[in-house]
């Protein structure tokens, strides 16, 4: 016998190897995987922007020159006694009328570009440790728009 003495003439067209039955891909819903990251991402988000909203303990100055308020537009800030927006007075002391809750950043601005104009460059902002943060960066970023200034933060512990 040969070595193809057992094959058919009749299969000449079978093929070598019997064909693998059709079987569906695996597969698997990742709709739950999606829906559970979209809520992770959310959780992060909200909590980020709450942890970054909390109040921060900046720490002590150890090592400061003091400012030459008579070349500086001082601003006083103070906290209302209400938790709503922080007084923001013009001058050394928290005498006189606030500035107004409208059209408060430009009240600053003009103050600004008035000391600009009588060579006043620097910008000194004073706040009592209970203000907020916010309330300081606000008063800043509307002073600080004057272009030629210098910026610079005190803050003074009254209980």
């Amino acid at each position: 016998m040969t070595a193809g003495a057992d094959f058919d003439s009749e299969d000449e067209d079978a093929p070598l190897f019997p064909a693998r039955e059709m079987h569906d891909d695996a597969r698997f819903d990742i709709t739950a995987m999606i829906d559970l990251v979209f809520m992770m991402n959310i959780f992060f988000m909200v909590t980020t922007v709450t942890a970054a909203l909390a109040e921060i303990d900046l720490p002590e100055a150890r090592h400061c020159t003091a400012s030459d308020r008579d070349n500086s537009v001082v601003f006083t800030i103070i906290p209302s006694p209400d938790r709503g927006p922080a007084r923001v007075y013009i001058g050394e002391d928290a005498t006189g009328r606030p500035l107004s809750d409208v059209g408060q950043e430009a009240a600053i601005r003009e103050a600004v570009e008035a000391g600009v104009r009588t060579q006043k460059h620097t910008i000194l902002i004073k706040a009592e440790k209970a203000v907020r943060l916010r309330d300081v960066s606000r008063v800043a970023s509307a002073a600080a728009a004057v272009p030629g200034t210098e910026l610079k933060i005190d803050v003074l512990e009254r209980e």
